[in-house]
């Protein structure tokens, strides 16, 4: 009986494809791989400015905390002479109500002034005449003893009455002119108070000028130049890290991997082992998507999967877009 030998090749191609098969599948229902990426920081402003001057260039490397552009708003400085006239308008009216309130107060006090010279110059009168009647009795009626004139002080103490009321009002009119001017001060107090802090949000909005790098990274693109005008939130930036900050892996269509986010995972270099870390998943796309050529064992052969999103810690030895096999806990 002549061998065949199909007989051999059949099992083979049988093992083949459940070879093949596995490797879609990844190495095992708790690993599969992922590409290190970096997830560029997108720069804009939050209000109509003016770029005033730019200080970096694509391909520039920066520091967090360093000043990339700075930028002018027109309105600010708008708003700035109008608190500053709208202080020294509140001073004017409230130093000029305050006079005027004063002026009241002296007239109120002159009137008073006059009035008491008057009733004085009575009661001086009235002493004097009595006096002249006294003595002219006497002189008429040498033997008679004299006597106090009951008309002349009941005028007098009608008089004195007369200059205590007068001294009353005259305290009550003035008591009501300063507590107006209290009041002209404390509303004077709480405009300007108003003012000022509108002036200090002006400026704290004009400190805010300024475009500072967020990361470490480099210079991806810049979008604008110097004197340009740029709408609110307009992309001025981007900047990428120096290292990944991500990891998208990408786990088949036919594998049920227990995926939460929030998971901690290993992630190991593919071509590197001795490098690994931990990350966390931080989102899983439940979209179907095409395996990158870059994970296919074979490029012609096409298949699909879940995209699965992983953070990064800010330190890492990791190159972007380098292969990470990603290994899921086993308990």
């Amino acid at each position: 009986m002549k061998f065949n030998i199909l007989y051999l090749l059949f099992p083979a191609a049988l093992a083949a494809c459940f070879w093949i098969a596995s490797d879609f599948q990844y190495q095992s229902v708790n690993s599969f791989f992922g590409i290190a990426e970096t997830e560029p920081r997108s720069l804009n402003f939050d209000h109509d400015i003016a770029v005033r001057e730019v200080f970096v260039k694509t391909g520039d490397l920066v520091k967090q905390g360093d000043t990339l552009a700075t930028f002018y708003r027109a309105e600010l400085d708008e708003r700035s002479l109008e608190n500053l006239s709208e202080l020294q308008l509140t001073e004017t009216e409230r130093a000029a109500e305050y006079a005027i309130l004063e002026k009241e107060k002296a007239l109120v006090r002159t009137r008073l002034s006059a009035d008491l010279r008057e009733l004085y110059t009575e009661i001086s009168l009235l002493v004097t005449e009595d006096s002249l009647n006294a003595i002219f009795r006497g002189s008429v009626y040498p033997d008679l003893k004299p006597a106090a004139n009951k008309i002349v002080a009941d005028k007098m103490e009608a008089l004195g009455k007369q200059m205590d009321e007068l001294q009353k009002s005259a305290r009550e009119e003035i008591s009501i002119l300063e507590s107006k001017q209290a009041a002209l001060g404390a509303v004077a107090s709480v405009r300007k108070a108003g003012t000022k802090a509108a002036q200090l949000q002006v400026e704290t909005e004009k400190n805010r000028l300024f475009l500072i790098a967020p990361i470490d990274g480099y210079v991806e693109s810049v979008l604008v130049a110097r004197n340009s005008l740029v709408r609110a939130f307009t992309e001025l930036m981007k900047i990428n890290p120096q290292s990944p900050n991500m990891v998208v892996g990408f786990i088949h269509e036919a594998s049920d991997a227990p995926l939460v986010v929030g998971q901690e995972v290993e992630l190991v270099s593919f071509n590197r082992p001795e490098i690994t870390c931990k990350g966390r998943i931080t989102s899983i796309n439940p979209r179907m998507t095409e395996l990158p050529l870059r994970l296919r064992k074979f490029i012609e052969m096409r298949s699909w999967g879940r995209e699965v999103y992983i953070g990064l810690p800010q330190e890492n030895r990791y190159y972007i877009s380098e292969k990470i096999t990603i290994n899921l806990p086993t308990h």
